[in-house]
This record gives C-alpha cells, sequence and structure tokens, in this order.
C-alpha cells in the first residue's frame, strides 16, 4: 500500500473517531436539554421524532425508536404529563393510538436548543456554498445511513 494511500486511510479512520466522539456529545447535551424539561433523553429523542413525523400510531413510533410496544407506553404517558403529547384514537381503526404532538412548548424547547443553533451558524457561515453544499450532503447521507444501520442490529 502506498504512503498516500496509509495516510488516506488513517484520515478516514480520524474521520470516523471524531463522528463517534460527536455522537457521545449530542448524547450528552441531549441528556441536559431533557433535563431542564424534565424529562429523561428518551422521552425527548421520541418528541423530537413526532416533531419530524407528524402524527403517527403508538406502534409506528416503537418500530422507529426500537422501543417496546410497553416502553412507548410509558413514554407516552411521560410525554402527555409534560403537555408534549396527546392520545388520539384513529378514525379508522378505534383499537389503534395516535400519537399527535402538540406545540406548546415548542418556544421552550426552541429556546434551549438556540445556543447551539447559533453556534452551529457561526460555524456554518464561515464555509462558502460549495463546501455548504458538500457538508448538507454527507449529514443528508448520514441521516439515511444511521437508520438502514440501526435496522441492521435488529
Amino acid at each position: 500500500m502506498s504512503e498516500k494511500t496509509t495516510s488516506r486511510n488513517e484520515f478516514i479512520t480520524s474521520l470516523v473517531m471524531e463522528i463517534r466522539k460527536f455522537n457521545t456529545s449530542i448524547v450528552i447535551l441531549n441528556e441536559g436539554i431533557a433535563t431542564k424539561l424534565q424529562l429523561n433523553v428518551t422521552d425527548l429523542r421520541c418528541r423530537e421524532l413526532l416533531s419530524q413525523t407528524g402524527p403517527i400510531s403508538a406502534g409506528q413510533l416503537s418500530q422507529l425508536t426500537n422501543l417496546t410496544t410497553g416502553a412507548i407506553t410509558g413514554v407516552i404517558d411521560r410525554l402527555e404529563k409534560a403537555m408534549l403529547v396527546k392520545r388520539i384514537h384513529d378514525p379508522e381503526d378505534r383499537r389503534k393510538v395516535i400519537i399527535q404532538p402538540l406545540y406548546e412548548r415548542d418556544d421552550e424547547i426552541t429556546k434551549l436548543f438556540k445556543p447551539l443553533s447559533d453556534s452551529l451558524s457561526n460555524i456554518f457561515n464561515q464555509y462558502n456554498d460549495e463546501e455548504l453544499d458538500l457538508l448538507f450532503k454527507f449529514w443528508n447521507e448520514m441521516n439515511e445511513l444511521i437508520p438502514k444501520e440501526t435496522k441492521r442490529l435488529k
């Protein structure tokens, strides 16, 4: 193997390690934000998913999070108590429960994420449009990859 190839492989290994460090950091940040909202990190993660998906069934939320239906019931109970979601009976199947995100506390959630958003904006403003396009492409690909890797673990 050439020195250039070895150097590239070492660099790629370093990039993968940086992503792993990012993952750990973001988990710790989310723990802090969840605590401020008087939630646990799983509850916050589920609420964030519901904000992205809109209303979905409890079963779908269970599948998206890899949590058991029993665990999801506890999450929904806590999110409902925190006034972040409400249960709605599915009009097509009364046995199903649809979880509807509520948005009354979104300003509070946004405020907690604002320092991160501001800091990220400052970082992104250092890049030109071509570099931003590359970053967007990278994160888009990551957001497609991670759910596939999660399914592979099952």
